[in-house]
């Protein structure tokens, strides 16, 4: 007999337990079915696969495909994480996830052959990444897919993804397993490519204009350019104490002095304080400098690599965040 309070624990730990056991039981399931597809003579983790269209490329390419029609002649091929599957008798079809959104592949019995389409059925999983050839056809309700000749594995999943309908809530667990958060949430892939193409603009935006990207060094013997805790390490080869950078800004201005008019890093920063979800000891930051300019040249070079990012991204100088307008075009 427990007592009430260790009663109480025991409930709360018994789903976590049931949980893990679950889940061990299912990675060895799978671990069987990787077995089998090796036997069958298919490797579970392919070293290659030629994929020919995205999901993104395939839909605008055949958007003129009427419901119930097949293109024959179409020779394309997908890839994908399996998101669903549904069966019905000798038809079944899968949804697949890509980098630019989800294609439906359309799996028959009859086209594929009754050994690969009850293998396809059988030792595929949610979560496993699979290709597909074949031609293309838009089902009865408008569903544009890839009507199978084949279905491959590529990379067998081991575990199960979150469930489809409850989805990825926990805030530490999105954070801390990004991966599993950008499977679960698209946009968030939405947000990370954004946040690239900002990036990216910049730097041909600070090129364009002269600008020269410099990598200065990370390891400093002293560091400076701004007030802040340093992380600290130890070079064992030199007997040298260092830490990570705190910021960019000598090294820069050391270049400038060396000959180059226009210089700037875009890179990682680090700094040994306080965390939350909006503040990280490491994070991205751009430092630039330029000879024989002053601060009306430096606001006016701001405003246009802010509104020109706001548009190369978005369109429009003119944004919408969190509910409120924002406009971004200059001064």
């Amino acid at each position: 007999m427990v007592a009430d309070g260790e009663a109480s624990t025991a409930k709360k730990k018994k789903p976590e337990a049931a949980a893990a056991a679950d889940t061990c039981e299912l990675i060895a399931k799978r671990l069987e079915k990787a077995e089998l597809l090796r036997a069958a003579g298919v490797e579970p983790y392919a070293y290659k696969y030629d994929v020919t269209h995205s999901s993104a490329a395939l839909a605008d390419e055949f958007a003129s495909l009427a419901a119930g029609a097949v293109d024959e002649a179409a020779d394309v091929a997908v890839s994908g994480r399996v998101l669903a599957k549904r069966t019905f008798g000798k038809l079944a079809f899968f949804t697949v996830q890509d980098s630019e959104g989800t294609v439906q592949l359309y799996l028959e019995k009859k086209r594929m052959g009754s050994e690969a389409f009850k293998s396809a059925l059988s030792l595929t999983d949610i979560g496993d990444i699979v290709g597909a050839r074949g031609g293309v056809k838009r089902t009865e309700k408008g569903e544009l897919s890839v009507y199978a000749d084949g279905c491959t594995m590529l990379t067998k999943a081991m575990r199960p993804l979150p469930e489809k309908w409850a989805g990825l809530k926990d805030v530490n667990k999105r954070y801390r397993q990004r991966y599993l958060d950008m499977i679960a949430n698209p946009e968030v892939r939405t947000t990370f490519r954004t946040r690239a193409r900002i990036t990216g603009f910049i730097r041909r935006a600070l090129d364009e204009k002269g600008f020269l990207e410099i990598e200065t060094p990370a390891l400093q013997s002293e560091p400076g350019g701004a007030d802040a805790k340093p992380f600290e390490t130890y070079h064992n080869a030199l007997g040298l104490n260092l830490t990570l950078r705190i910021a960019t800004e000598l090294h820069l201005k050391r270049l400038v002095v060396g000959g180059f008019d226009r210089v700037y890093e875009l890179g990682r920063i680090f700094r040994n304080e306080g965390i939350s979800t909006r503040h990280n000891p490491e994070f991205t930051s751009i430092e630039l400098y330029q000879a024989y300019a002053d601060y009306h040249d430096m606001m006016g070079l701001c405003e246009e690599l802010v509104a020109g990012a706001a548009r190369h991204v978005h369109g429009a100088s003119v944004v919408r965040y969190q509910g409120a307008q924002i406009d971004l075009t200059p001064p």
